[in-house]
Parts: C-alpha cells; structure tokens; sequence
C-alpha cells in the first residue's frame, strides 16, 4: 500500500481538527461558539470561518444555522478531544522523553495531532508513564539517554544499521539549515 496516499483520506484536515478544538474551548469558556468568536479565535475571516462550517457540517461534525451559535456533533465533540488529547502526549513525549524544547515541541505536536493513529498514542502514553515511573530499567535509561551523544558516532565512510549509507541525521540538520525545516 502506498501509505502516502492515506494522509489525505485522514478524518479532517490540519485546518478542520484546529477549527473543531476552537469551537470547543469557546464552548467551554463562553457556553457558545459564532462565527465571529471563531473567527478571532483562529485569526481567519469570518466568510473563512462560513465556508469551513459548511464543510465540517457536510462531514456531520457540527451543526450550524445561519447566525446562530455553532454546536459540535457528538462526533465532532469526539474528534476535537481526541485530537487535543493527543497533542497533549505528542507534546509531553518530545519534552519530557526526548528533551526537545517545548516551543519546537508544541509546534510538532500541532502539525502531528491529527494525523497519529490511537494505537501510536496509546504506546507514547505506556512509554512515557514507563520513563516517568522510578523503575530501575526508567532511571537507568534516562540517565544514559541524557549522557548520549547526539550523533552515532559512525565514521562517514561507514554504513551503520540505522543509517544505511546516507547518515540521516546529517540529512535532517542540512534540510533544517537550507529552511526546509519548520517554518
């Protein structure tokens, strides 16, 4: 299977989970979403905000009559938790486990929220309340991690088991340089 190809049948876009989790909060804050809450909110326009309405309703997510407040389906209740839930873990792994800073963290977990399978978060979850916990194997591992080097240490000419022939994280350090990399 060409696994590219199922990144655009994904439930909702990168823009329609973040629309979903704003009328969310302001429906936790306020009691009520319109469209020109949502609309501030996400920094969009307001005929913006009508036409994604318009979509996610089309996809039963909420529901919306014209100038009145807009109301999350059950299902769309479920999906903006879900996705929030999951930035939430993706967030905690980067700075906790792996000691990414919380701004390039946030900013991650923002692009990956709505893309990662619960199966994948279910584990994040099980492996970070693993490391968090003072099990022996936990401590041990943290410590050696923070001692790590932040390179492998195979010499250029070498192939190592991860790498192959081209090392991946010099691939990933000359694609952040040349601003191939978070924008």
């Amino acid at each position: 299977m060409d696994f590219w190809k199922k990144f655009g049948e994904k439930e909702v876009s990168h823009s329609m989970a973040h629309y979903l989790q704003a009328i969310a909060s302001l429906k936790e804050d306020k009691g009520h979403a319109r469209v020109g809450d949502i609309a501030d909110v996400l920094g969009v326009s307001r005929s913006g905000v009508t036409s994604m309405l318009r979509s996610l309703q089309s996809r039963g997510l909420v529901d919306h009559e014209r100038y009145g407040c807009v109301e999350l389906t059950d299902g769309g209740r479920s999906l903006a938790s879900r996705t929030e839930s999951n930035r939430r873990v993706l967030t905690v792994f980067m700075t906790e486990i792996l000691g990414v800073p919380e701004d390039v963290a946030g900013e991650d977990a923002c692009m990956m929220e709505h893309l990662v399978s619960a199966d994948v978060i279910s584990e994040l979850l099980r492996l970070i309340t693993f490391m968090r916990s003072q099990h022996p194997a936990a401590l041990e591992f943290r410590e050696a991690f923070r001692a790590s080097p932040h390179a492998c240490g195979t010499a250029a000419s070498d192939s190592c088991d991860l790498c192959g022939d081209s090392c991946l994280r010099e691939a990933a350090t000359q694609a952040a340089g040349k601003g191939n990399g978070r924008s």
